[in-house]
């Protein structure tokens, strides 16, 4: 008995050491290919969000190799007009010499002033991403957030400063990664939702949100959004008789032909700026 539990334990050892040794000699699949040991093939599947990339790795070397695709690596679009994809879900894997293997990638887009992958598309390896996109990737993984529109809308909130109210899609857990965003980036959640468009990308088509006021007295109010240059864009309404009292005003700021940067809405009681609530998009 003492020698099989000896036998047992003697097993049990160099498969841990035999583990730890593979652990050791896993390879990123940007080394291999710096390497020369492996056949790179990438290629887009189209769409933004999901398992948009595939991946066909030829090992070309004399040994077998363990292979590691990161969570948070930015896949290089070789169309200059196409975006470029950030992986979100880490893959690791084995290679026999002279072995093919196929797999299909998590990914999100992240150059969201480019156009939406097409089918077929080539891509590089590329190279990690920033600290953020990295922290982001790593987020979506753990959370399995691969298919979610919502976190499409946080990685562009990151890759292309969007903002955080456009983290708003209902498919799930959209507060959580504002939250999260707000968290890594250091900025402040909004009080209201952007829309972004997603085919002509990187603009925002309307602003959704509320402008809470309240008046001392009887007043004639006028309520309107103003760019950062104090020029007029769009007047909500204009000298409108109000009992004194407290408001809420659900308002669309509609922005698909502004450009980016920062508005503000004002309260204006007889031509006073009275309150002023800032709009960056």
């Amino acid at each position: 008995m003492k020698t099989i539990r000896k036998s047992i334990l003697v097993v049990l050892a160099i498969c841990i050491t035999l583990s730890q040794a593979i652990a050791k000699n896993v390879i990123s699949l940007e080394e291999a290919s710096k390497k020369g040991l492996i056949k790179l093939t990438i290629k887009s599947k189209g769409g933004f969000t999901g398992k948009v990339i595939e991946m066909k790795i030829k090992n070309i070397s004399n040994r077998i190799l363990n292979f590691k695709l990161e969570d948070g690596r930015r896949l290089d679009s070789k169309n200059e007009k196409e975006q470029d994809i950030l992986v979100t879900k880490q893959e690791e894997f084995s290679s026999s010499p002279g072995q093919l293997k196929t797999i299909d990638v998590y990914g999100m887009c992240c150059q969201a002033h480019n156009g939406c992958p097409a089918e077929n598309s080539t891509y590089s390896i590329g190279k990690m991403a920033d600290s953020n996109l990295i922290k982001l990737a790593q987020y979506i993984d753990s959370n399995k957030y691969y298919n979610l529109f919502t976190a499409q809308d946080a990685v562009w909130a990151v890759s292309d400063n969007y903002s955080l109210g456009g983290i708003t899609n209902s498919d799930t857990d959209a507060g959580g990664l504002q939250k999260y965003v707000s968290k890594i980036t250091g900025k402040p959640i909004p009080s209201y939702n952007v829309d972004y468009e997603r085919e002509v990308s990187g603009r925002a088509k309307q602003i959704e949100g509320t402008f809470d006021y309240s008046l001392a007295t009887n007043a004639h109010v006028t309520i309107a959004i103003y760019n950062s240059g104090g020029k007029l864009v769009q007047l909500l309404f204009e000298n409108i008789g109000h009992p004194k009292g407290d408001y809420q005003l659900y308002y669309t700021f509609r922005t698909r032909n502004l450009q980016q940067g920062t508005y503000y809405a004002r309260l204006n009681l007889d031509g006073i700026t009275n309150k002023e609530m800032k709009i960056e998009f």
